[in-house]
């Protein structure tokens, strides 16, 4: 039996009664932003909501997340008064390993160019 692992599919879009500022206010907190300082002399990455989370962003509103995590992400969305829609998909094996593996790790010698 073939092991299937499936996601959460997730298109949004942020409901035209909202004011610019407050559009703006969401994609900061929901995306994060680049915090330059001193002319751009220092730049700092907020991160925001959906970075907690193990996600893969396809187009502009829409992104797949992880099943358990859709619920979450969903909750933060309708409190911005978006349009929200999802549906649970069947992962491909790329994405699986986005989604539920941890990156691999390089060992300590392979900043020096050394590996193994």
């Amino acid at each position: 039996m073939i092991e299937t692992h499936t996601g959460a599919l997730i298109a949004f879009k942020i409901s035209h009664t909202n004011t610019h500022p407050s559009i703006n206010r969401f994609c900061r907190e929901f995306y994060g932003y680049t915090d330059k300082s001193n002319k751009g002399k220092y730049c700092y990455e907020r991160p925001g909501f959906i970075s907690k989370f193990r996600h893969i962003n396809l187009l502009r509103g829409l992104i797949i997340v992880r099943l358990d995590d859709s619920e979450e992400v969903m909750a933060f969305l309708k409190k911005y008064d978006a349009d929200v829609f999802m549906r649970e998909i069947i992962l491909l094996h790329s994405d699986v390993q986005k989604l539920h593996h941890e990156p691999a790790k390089l060992p300590e010698d392979a900043s020096k160019g050394e590996l193994f």
